[in-house]
């Protein structure tokens, strides 16, 4: 994962929400240490956790990602492999489109579908 993501993760953590990793973690149900691994550059997000931090902190995956650090290629590369993952739900999945409609532009959604 990019550094830098890890860094403005962890400075929306402290300014916008005022919570420990514990407390991040607690809010979005997943381990502490899985924050911990994404602020340190120690793992990838997700997309499905991307969507839902995004949420978390009420900015957009733009924002979250500073667009440099994930551009649309990328967003979309990551994309096609989580729905062609048969190891999520369907309905997840459709969950997750549609919260990525709201993230990305049309064109960008149809590349995926």
């Amino acid at each position: 994962m990019n550094y830098d993501l890890g860094k403005r993760l962890k400075m929306q953590r402290l300014i916008s929400k005022r919570v420990t990793q514990e407390k991040m973690a607690e809010d979005l149900n997943i381990i502490r240490s899985k924050v911990s691994n994404w602020e340190t550059g120690r793992r990838e997000m997700s997309l499905y956790d991307a969507i839902i931090v995004s949420n978390y902190f009420n900015v957009s995956m733009d924002n979250l990602f500073n667009k440099k650090a994930l551009n649309s290629e990328e967003f979309i590369k990551i994309a096609k492999r989580y729905f062609e993952n048969n190891n999520i739900s369907l309905d997840e999945k459709k969950e997750t489109l549609k919260k990525m409609v709201y993230f990305k532009s049309e064109s960008e959604v149809k590349e995926i579908i």
